[in-house]
């Protein structure tokens, strides 16, 4: 993919940042019903959109660019954004939900823009330099939110940068802040 629609596709990614925040200030229930909203939302445009070639060529018209080549016949990173919020404000309290989802948001942003950008060491398909630039993110978000605790947030922040890292055929957009939110979950406080 060419730089223009990697960095088209981070300012995306980062503008979901309005997920876990916005879920931050408004009350539980009302954020979970957004959420399951907008989810329903994007999978039904992703149903069409595979399932209608007139659709799908109109798509691909505006948004061509930003489309990995993956997601051309399968659901796209939002809606695997929105699936894994959606999961991620059900199974855990606020503060680790908000930081598994900003993990995903900030810590995969930094790690493709500073991996392409600066990436000699590769590990996997990936850069050592992305990854460092990943957990460095993450750990500055952990330290944003104070409920989290050092401990926390430094094992989800590794944990984020992990499964980032490895090559596993399951979408990061779900991976991620599943896997750093049970972590985070799992560790006391």
């Amino acid at each position: 993919m060419r730089w223009f629609g990697e960095i088209g596709r981070k300012a995306i990614h980062l503008s979901a940042l309005s997920i876990p925040v916005g879920y931050y200030f408004l009350d539980a229930g009302l954020g979970r019903a957004i959420l399951a909203l907008l989810t329903a939302l994007s999978f039904l445009i992703d149903v069409v959109r595979l399932n209608q070639p007139r659709i799908r060529t109109f798509f691909f018209i505006f948004f061509g660019r930003l489309v990995r080549d993956h997601e051309r016949h399968n659901l796209l990173g939002a809606t695997y954004l929105l699936l894994s919020s959606l999961i991620c404000v059900h199974a855990f309290p606020k503060p680790i939900a908000v930081a598994a989802l900003a993990f995903l948001i900030v810590g995969d942003s930094a790690a493709a823009l500073v991996g392409r950008a600066f990436g000699r060491v590769r590990i996997f398909d990936k850069s050592l330099e992305g990854s460092l630039a990943c957990l460095v993110a993450c750990l500055a978000i952990g330290a944003l939110i104070p409920e989290l605790g050092w401990t926390r947030t430094l094992l989800g922040a590794l944990t984020a940068t992990l499964i980032e890292l490895i090559p596993v055929p399951l979408d990061d957009n779900l991976r991620i802040p599943l896997a750093s939110g049970f972590v985070m979950a799992m560790t006391p406080a």
